[in-house]
Protein backbone atom coordinates (compact mmCIF):
# COMPACT_ATOMS: atom_id res chain seq x y z
CA UNK A 1 0.00 0.00 0.00
CA UNK A 2 2.91 2.83 0.69
CA UNK A 3 4.60 2.09 -2.57
CA UNK A 4 1.04 1.93 -4.54
CA UNK A 5 0.24 5.17 -2.39
CA UNK A 6 3.04 7.09 -3.79
CA UNK A 7 2.95 6.18 -6.88
CA UNK A 8 -0.79 7.35 -7.52
CA UNK A 9 0.52 11.01 -5.45
CA UNK A 10 2.65 11.19 -8.38
CA UNK A 11 0.86 11.12 -10.87
CA UNK A 12 -1.84 13.66 -9.79
CA UNK A 13 -1.08 17.36 -9.93
CA UNK A 14 -1.28 18.18 -5.96
CA UNK A 15 -0.79 21.89 -6.21
CA UNK A 16 -3.37 22.62 -9.09
CA UNK A 17 -6.22 24.74 -7.81
CA UNK A 18 -8.91 21.80 -8.55
CA UNK A 19 -7.12 19.34 -6.03
CA UNK A 20 -6.42 21.90 -3.70
CA UNK A 21 -10.64 22.66 -3.29
CA UNK A 22 -10.97 18.93 -3.40
CA UNK A 23 -8.40 18.12 -0.60
CA UNK A 24 -10.33 21.18 1.35
CA UNK A 25 -13.81 19.91 0.76
CA UNK A 26 -12.77 16.33 2.07
CA UNK A 27 -11.50 17.87 5.12
CA UNK A 28 -14.30 19.93 5.69
CA UNK A 29 -16.81 17.08 5.26
CA UNK A 30 -14.52 14.57 7.18
CA UNK A 31 -14.77 17.51 10.24
CA UNK A 32 -19.20 18.31 9.64
CA UNK A 33 -19.52 14.41 9.22
CA UNK A 34 -17.05 12.52 11.31
CA UNK A 35 -16.75 8.63 10.45
CA UNK A 36 -16.25 7.26 14.47
CA UNK A 37 -19.64 6.65 15.94
CA UNK A 38 -21.19 7.89 19.85
CA UNK A 39 -22.98 4.96 21.66
CA UNK A 40 -24.97 5.55 24.86
CA UNK A 41 -25.89 2.43 27.06
CA UNK A 42 -28.42 3.21 29.14
CA UNK A 43 -30.97 1.06 31.97
CA UNK A 44 -31.92 0.11 35.49
CA UNK A 45 -29.30 -1.93 37.16
CA UNK A 46 -29.42 -5.54 36.07
CA UNK A 47 -30.16 -4.66 32.44
CA UNK A 48 -26.36 -6.05 31.78
CA UNK A 49 -24.98 -2.97 30.35
CA UNK A 50 -21.44 -4.31 31.49
CA UNK A 51 -21.81 -7.48 30.49
CA UNK A 52 -23.38 -6.21 26.98
CA UNK A 53 -20.49 -3.35 26.66
CA UNK A 54 -17.73 -6.32 26.91
CA UNK A 55 -18.95 -8.64 24.24
CA UNK A 56 -19.91 -5.64 21.80
CA UNK A 57 -16.77 -3.84 21.53
CA UNK A 58 -14.39 -6.41 20.52
CA UNK A 59 -17.68 -7.52 18.02
CA UNK A 60 -18.01 -4.37 16.24
CA UNK A 61 -13.45 -3.31 16.62
CA UNK A 62 -13.18 -4.46 12.73
CA UNK A 63 -15.06 -2.25 11.59
CA UNK A 64 -13.60 1.03 13.19
CA UNK A 65 -9.85 2.51 13.29
CA UNK A 66 -10.06 2.24 16.95
CA UNK A 67 -12.19 2.03 19.80
CA UNK A 68 -13.13 3.85 23.25
CA UNK A 69 -14.70 2.65 26.46
CA UNK A 70 -16.37 6.03 29.03
CA UNK A 71 -17.70 5.28 32.13
CA UNK A 72 -20.76 7.54 32.57
CA UNK A 73 -18.58 11.00 31.50
CA UNK A 74 -15.62 11.95 29.38
CA UNK A 75 -13.78 12.58 32.51
CA UNK A 76 -12.41 16.31 32.74
CA UNK A 77 -10.97 16.47 36.07
CA UNK A 78 -12.29 12.51 37.03
CA UNK A 79 -11.70 11.92 40.40
CA UNK A 80 -10.29 8.52 41.92
CA UNK A 81 -12.71 5.71 41.90
CA UNK A 82 -14.96 6.80 39.53
CA UNK A 83 -16.45 4.39 37.12
CA UNK A 84 -16.24 1.53 40.31
CA UNK A 85 -19.49 -0.52 41.10
CA UNK A 86 -22.25 0.82 43.45
CA UNK A 87 -23.39 -1.44 45.94
CA UNK A 88 -25.76 0.75 47.56
CA UNK A 89 -26.41 3.51 45.13
CA UNK A 90 -29.23 5.57 47.71
CA UNK A 91 -27.58 4.85 50.61
CA UNK A 92 -25.74 8.61 50.68
CA UNK A 93 -28.24 11.55 51.05
CA UNK A 94 -28.65 13.83 48.54
CA UNK A 95 -26.56 17.10 48.30
CA UNK A 96 -27.72 20.59 49.53
CA UNK A 97 -29.33 22.85 46.32
CA UNK A 98 -26.28 25.08 46.68
CA UNK A 99 -24.14 22.21 46.13
CA UNK A 100 -26.36 20.04 43.78
CA UNK A 101 -26.80 23.07 41.44
CA UNK A 102 -23.08 23.60 41.65
CA UNK A 103 -22.58 19.69 40.69
CA UNK A 104 -24.85 19.52 37.31
CA UNK A 105 -23.07 22.71 35.97
CA UNK A 106 -19.83 20.81 36.49
CA UNK A 107 -21.09 18.13 34.49
CA UNK A 108 -22.29 20.08 32.36
CA UNK A 109 -18.83 21.71 31.46
CA UNK A 110 -17.22 18.01 31.92
CA UNK A 111 -19.74 16.61 28.91
CA UNK A 112 -19.41 19.90 26.82
CA UNK A 113 -15.96 20.91 27.07
CA UNK A 114 -14.72 16.94 27.04
CA UNK A 115 -16.55 16.32 24.13
CA UNK A 116 -14.85 18.94 22.27
CA UNK A 117 -11.61 17.97 23.63
CA UNK A 118 -11.88 14.30 24.39
CA UNK A 119 -14.91 12.58 22.38
CA UNK A 120 -14.59 14.62 19.32
CA UNK A 121 -11.41 14.37 17.71
CA UNK A 122 -11.82 10.41 18.29
CA UNK A 123 -14.86 10.22 16.25
CA UNK A 124 -12.72 12.51 13.60
CA UNK A 125 -10.18 9.03 13.97
CA UNK A 126 -13.13 6.46 13.09
CA UNK A 127 -13.21 5.77 16.61
CA UNK A 128 -16.00 3.73 18.30
CA UNK A 129 -16.56 5.11 21.71
CA UNK A 130 -18.62 3.77 23.85
CA UNK A 131 -20.57 5.09 27.17
CA UNK A 132 -21.92 3.01 30.14
CA UNK A 133 -24.67 5.61 31.55
CA UNK A 134 -24.64 8.90 30.85
CA UNK A 135 -25.65 12.53 31.64
CA UNK A 136 -29.31 11.40 31.53
CA UNK A 137 -28.95 8.92 33.67
CA UNK A 138 -29.85 11.49 36.57
CA UNK A 139 -33.36 12.79 35.36
CA UNK A 140 -34.45 8.99 35.77
CA UNK A 141 -32.72 8.06 39.27
CA UNK A 142 -31.26 11.94 40.97
CA UNK A 143 -30.32 9.92 43.88
CA UNK A 144 -28.22 7.82 42.46
CA UNK A 145 -26.26 10.88 42.18
CA UNK A 146 -26.94 12.78 45.21
CA UNK A 147 -28.90 15.45 43.29
CA UNK A 148 -30.86 17.71 45.66
CA UNK A 149 -31.47 20.37 43.58
CA UNK A 150 -34.74 21.39 41.18
CA UNK A 151 -35.17 18.98 38.60
CA UNK A 152 -36.13 21.58 35.69
CA UNK A 153 -32.62 22.88 35.89
CA UNK A 154 -30.76 19.32 35.60
CA UNK A 155 -33.19 19.19 32.44
CA UNK A 156 -32.82 22.02 30.52
CA UNK A 157 -28.68 21.31 31.66
CA UNK A 158 -29.28 18.24 29.60
CA UNK A 159 -30.35 19.94 26.91
CA UNK A 160 -27.16 21.97 26.28
CA UNK A 161 -25.27 18.31 26.41
CA UNK A 162 -23.68 16.98 23.34
CA UNK A 163 -25.81 13.76 22.51
CA UNK A 164 -25.11 10.10 21.21
CA UNK A 165 -25.61 8.93 17.96
CA UNK A 166 -27.39 5.60 19.06
CA UNK A 167 -28.90 5.68 22.79
CA UNK A 168 -29.84 2.02 23.26
CA UNK A 169 -31.81 0.83 26.55
CA UNK A 170 -31.48 -2.02 27.39
CA UNK A 171 -34.98 -2.69 28.77
CA UNK A 172 -36.25 -6.09 30.67
CA UNK A 173 -39.19 -6.75 32.98
CA UNK A 174 -38.65 -5.37 36.79
CA UNK A 175 -39.14 -9.58 37.77
CA UNK A 176 -35.64 -10.38 35.82
CA UNK A 177 -33.75 -7.24 36.63
CA UNK A 178 -34.62 -7.84 40.38
CA UNK A 179 -33.96 -11.45 39.92
CA UNK A 180 -30.07 -9.79 38.53
CA UNK A 181 -29.63 -7.25 41.27
CA UNK A 182 -31.17 -6.09 44.08
CA UNK A 183 -29.42 -2.59 44.56
CA UNK A 184 -33.17 -0.78 45.19
CA UNK A 185 -36.26 -1.98 45.59
CA UNK A 186 -38.71 -3.39 43.29
CA UNK A 187 -41.01 -0.65 42.96
CA UNK A 188 -37.68 1.26 42.55
CA UNK A 189 -36.52 -0.58 39.71
CA UNK A 190 -40.34 -0.44 38.16
CA UNK A 191 -40.36 3.20 38.70
CA UNK A 192 -36.74 3.11 36.87
CA UNK A 193 -37.68 1.58 33.68
CA UNK A 194 -40.62 3.05 33.21
CA UNK A 195 -38.75 6.43 33.56
CA UNK A 196 -36.10 5.21 30.85
CA UNK A 197 -38.72 4.03 28.36
CA UNK A 198 -39.94 7.79 28.81
CA UNK A 199 -36.70 9.14 28.34
CA UNK A 200 -35.61 6.57 25.66
CA UNK A 201 -38.61 7.59 23.72
CA UNK A 202 -37.65 11.77 23.52
CA UNK A 203 -34.42 10.84 22.16
CA UNK A 204 -33.32 11.41 18.44
CA UNK A 205 -31.77 7.99 17.55
CA UNK A 206 -33.10 5.84 20.20
CA UNK A 207 -33.53 2.30 20.65
CA UNK A 208 -35.12 -0.14 23.12
CA UNK A 209 -33.09 -3.28 23.47
CA UNK A 210 -34.82 -6.61 25.02
CA UNK A 211 -32.28 -7.50 27.64
CA UNK A 212 -34.65 -10.08 29.04
CA UNK A 213 -32.82 -12.63 26.17
CA UNK A 214 -29.92 -14.26 26.67
CA UNK A 215 -26.90 -12.50 26.57
CA UNK A 216 -26.03 -13.87 22.69
CA UNK A 217 -29.38 -12.64 21.55
CA UNK A 218 -28.73 -8.90 23.34
CA UNK A 219 -25.17 -8.64 21.96
CA UNK A 220 -26.35 -9.62 18.85
CA UNK A 221 -29.36 -7.03 18.44
CA UNK A 222 -27.27 -4.59 19.78
CA UNK A 223 -24.46 -5.06 16.98
CA UNK A 224 -27.30 -5.21 14.35
CA UNK A 225 -28.75 -1.74 15.33
CA UNK A 226 -25.03 -0.44 15.03
CA UNK A 227 -24.47 -1.57 12.20
CA UNK A 228 -27.70 -0.83 9.91
CA UNK A 229 -27.34 3.03 11.78
CA UNK A 230 -23.82 2.85 9.86
CA UNK A 231 -25.20 1.31 7.12
CA UNK A 232 -28.33 3.53 6.94
CA UNK A 233 -25.66 7.07 7.96
CA UNK A 234 -23.20 5.49 4.54
CA UNK A 235 -26.58 5.66 2.72
CA UNK A 236 -27.67 9.33 3.54
CA UNK A 237 -23.93 10.30 2.90
CA UNK A 238 -23.07 9.20 -0.14
CA UNK A 239 -26.16 8.00 -1.85
CA UNK A 240 -26.19 4.83 -2.47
Amino acid sequence: LPILRKSLHSKIPSNSLGSLGREFVRILKRVLLPTGLHVAFVGPDGSGKSSVIDRVIPDLAPAFRKTHFFHLRPGLGIKKGDGKPVVDPHRLRPRSVISSVAKVFYLWFDYFVGWWLIVWPKLLCSTLVVFDRYYHDLLVDPKRYRYGGPMWLARWVGKLIPKPDIWILLDAPPEVLQLRKQEVPFEETARQRKEYLKLIKEMKNGVVVDASKSLDEVVNDVNEVILNFMAQRIEKRHGR
